[in-house]
């Protein structure tokens, strides 16, 4: 029986399994950007443990708030800018930067084959190259950081074909929020979606980066496809002066690959030839309609950009529909463009587009996550629409009461046009132009030679016995109920106050962006027992939520399910996560006893 690439990726890097089946692995990389980084930089220096396991292995950076807008990020950046001066660490700061899931490839950071985490929900991007790749809390990033080793729950692997013929003006982000509707957003919790099917291998390699990057919204570990000659040629920059030729590193890439006759847990397919261009409706992004269905809804706001839909290609698109249907947007909307990094943005000056996006009224950012969620460069006022290419619609995501409808480049650039939402008709057929330019002999960066650092040994037996565990086991407490499904972790801690470097501040700000009465809210701070429905902590990596939680008295969380990231992130701070199938959750929300006794044994 053959094997997944998942299941050789994971020989090749197993240390060993617990009884849970959970598996001890060896990484090639952590990753770290200055929102979810300094904690775990103050929190190792404060247990004396500020080590680097290996600081050729570990790239820092800057993106969401780039640059920085106010002294509490300017704090952030300055914390993992001197630390990784301290350590050695390859740094990008602002001007060399970008969107961190945007650069990891661009700079060759990933390969087939690897392992790599970050405090990031959306690092499963690069499971796009055959590697397994995943966002963690800061805890993990943390001992990461210190061991060089992760420990990862037990996996499926659910193999989705896209096959058939690729509809006029249906793109790659079309595809992804297509699955999403199709299995939820819950439906691959804990699990690895391997994406094939004669539209991935026709896709080019920033089509494949868009529909990896949004595996996590269907509660998915990491989204991994196959490696092919389209691999090679986006990674050649990184890779050309370690291989002799194309065919050499092929035949290494592609060992990684899925054997013909591997076996899966799980195999979905999609007949795409049918498709139309789609869009999120409402506040989620598996809530998925054809964008017919919204066409004429007012917009107040485009956004082109993000580590979804921020690459040349996408600009590509956008730009040349402002080129060919009218090169002026509606005096009723603002669109804002953002590149998702400083190369990209020169490759997208040299070709003409960021003249294209300025003559048609829109705003040009340097590359940062900015508005995606919430903290700068776009913001929605209460009530404010905004058609964005970005991967997240929670409620309050880009703004508190604002609504945000997800789509592809084209939908949002010919929606800019006109004021409203807008399909691209089917006599206008949108393509990528490469338009004449002085272009450099690689469209990626070539890395610079960054000098490796002495690997430091460390002494694993005092390391970990200054571990301790802070669960609480036995105790009582006050019961709040929050009868909703998908709390998500922006509505459980908003993304403004993610600058906040001390954990003990965002209690005061716990659910206060949740549908509940500002009563309730005094109700929750009175409570430590939270009751809650299904898929709780969806959304982010940032351990911010449960710090949140804390902070505002809850210990324990009691759901029919809940988020992989967020589950393993409350144990990690001593927090309890029950998980009750939906008759008892129900019974509960039925009776709703004012105390519960918590009681765990060994």
């Amino acid at each position: 029986m053959g094997k997944t690439a998942f299941q050789k990726i994971i020989d090749n890097h197993l240390v060993r399994v617990f009884p849970d089946g959970r598996m001890v692995l060896n990484l090639d990389w952590v990753w770290c950007h200055e929102i979810t980084t300094p904690n775990a930089i103050l929190d190792m220096t404060a247990r004396g443990y500020d080590i680097v396991f290996n600081p050729n292995k570990v790239k820092t950076m800057i993106d969401h708030v780039n640059p920085a807008k106010d002294t509490a990020s300017a704090i952030q950046g300055k914390i993992i800018r001197e630390w990784s001066a301290k350590h050695g660490i390859e740094f990008l700061d602002v001007g060399r930067n970008g969107v961190c899931h945007a650069i990891i490839p661009e700079k060759g950071w990933i390969n087939p084959g690897q392992i790599g985490i970050m405090g990031d929900s959306h690092t499963c991007t690069h499971g796009s190259f055959c590697a397994f790749t995943a966002g963690v809390g800061t805890t993990d990033l943390e001992n990461g950081i210190i061991t060089g080793l992760w420990i990862c729950p037990p996996q499926k692997i659910i193999r989705v074909n896209f096959n058939g013929k690729l509809p006029v003006n249906v793109f790659a982000k079309d595809l992804i929020l297509t699955f999403i509707n199709k299995i939820g957003v819950k439906g691959a919790t804990n699990a690895v979606l391997e994406f094939g099917g004669n539209i991935i291998s026709e896709m080019s390699m920033e089509g494949r980066i868009t529909i990896a990057n949004m595996a996590v919204e269907a509660g998915a570990t990491s989204g991994m496809m196959m490696a092919d000659e389209k691999t090679i040629e986006y990674l050649w920059p990184a890779l050309y002066q370690r291989y002799a030729n194309t065919e050499h590193v092929l035949d290494n890439f592609m060992s990684w690959n899925s054997d013909p006759d591997a076996v899966y847990d799980q195999l979905i397919d999609i007949d795409v030839t049918n498709m139309a261009p789609v869009i999120t409706n409402n506040y989620s992004p598996g809530d998925v309609v054809n964008v017919s269905a919204l066409a004429g809804k007012k917009v107040d706001q485009v956004y082109i950009g993000s580590c979804t839909n921020g690459r040349l290609s996408d600009l590509r698109v956008a730009a040349n529909i402002f080129d060919i249907v009218g090169n002026k947007i509606s005096d009723s909307v603002r669109c804002i463009v953002v590149p998702a990094t400083q190369h990209i943005y020169e490759m997208a000056l040299n070709e003409g587009l960021i003249d294209i996006f300025v003559k048609a009224g829109c705003f040009v950012s340097g590359p940062t996550c900015g508005a995606c969620l919430g903290l700068s460069c776009g913001v929605l006022a209460p009530g404010e629409v905004c058609v964005s290419t970005t991967n997240r619609n929670f409620p309050g995501r880009m703004g508190k009461d604002g609504m945000v409808h997800l789509t592809s480049p084209a939908t949002a650039a010919f929606t800019a046009i006109h004021g409203i939402i807008s399909e691209p008709p089917t006599n206008l057929c949108v393509i990528v132009v490469d338009r004449e330019r002085d272009a450099p002999e690689f469209e990626a960066t070539i890395p610079t030679n960054w000098k490796e650092c002495e690997v430091k040994k460390l002494d694993y037996a005092q390391l970990l016995a200054g571990i301790s565990k802070s669960a609480n086991k036995n105790f009582s407490g006050r019961v709040f109920y929050l009868p909703i499904d998908n709390i998500d972790t922006d509505q459980i801690i908003p993304a403004k106050y993610l600058t906040e470097i001390r954990k003990e501040e965002f209690g005061k700000h716990c659910l206060e962006d949740a549908p509940i009465l500002t009563e309730e809210r005094i109700k929750l701070c009175q409570s430590q027992i939270l009751i809650a429905r299904e898929n709780f902590g969806c959304g982010s990596s940032r351990e911010h939520a449960p710090w949140a939680l804390e902070g505002a008295g809850i210990k324990c969380i009691i759901a029919s399910s809940f988020a992989r990231i967020f589950e393993n992130n409350m144990f990690a701070n001593g927090l309890l996560c029950i998980t009750l199938n939906k008759v008892l959750i129900d019974r509960l929300f039925e009776e709703k006893p004012d105390e519960i006794h918590i009681n765990i044994k060994d």
